[in-house]
């Protein structure tokens, strides 16, 4: 008994340290990057390679969310117009993944 009640404080512990969304979509970007391709073609394309949703904003943006195991954001893409392509601002909470977002987005880094 006394291990499931510790299990489960270590799982709610966990979960307590998972990132909100509001929290990550707050903090200034981790890199900035410009696309010839829309808006709707970049948000496609994340969503499609992570296997998640988008979310649209009244502005025209676009948000797409990378979680972890435990429902945690550990990466943030907003995909803004700009032009007749886009600017995506990508934040990273914490753990890592696979470059495959980068074919997504396939331009130089705005820094």
């Amino acid at each position: 008994m006394q291990k499931v009640q510790f299990s489960a404080l270590v799982l709610i512990g966990l979960l307590a340290g998972c990132a909100s969304t509001q929290k990550v979509l707050d903090k200034p970007p981790t890199e900035v990057f410009r696309s010839e391709k829309s808006v709707k073609e970049v948000t496609f394309c994340l969503s499609d390679k992570n296997h998640t949703p988008a979310l649209e904003r009244d502005d025209g943006s676009r948000v797409v969310l990378i979680k972890n195991g435990y429902g945690g954001v550990s990466l943030a893409f907003s995909i803004f117009p700009d032009g007749t392509g886009s600017r995506i601002e990508y934040r990273k909470q914490f753990g890592t993944i696979g470059g495959i977002w980068k074919q997504c987005i396939g331009l130089k880094d705005d820094k």
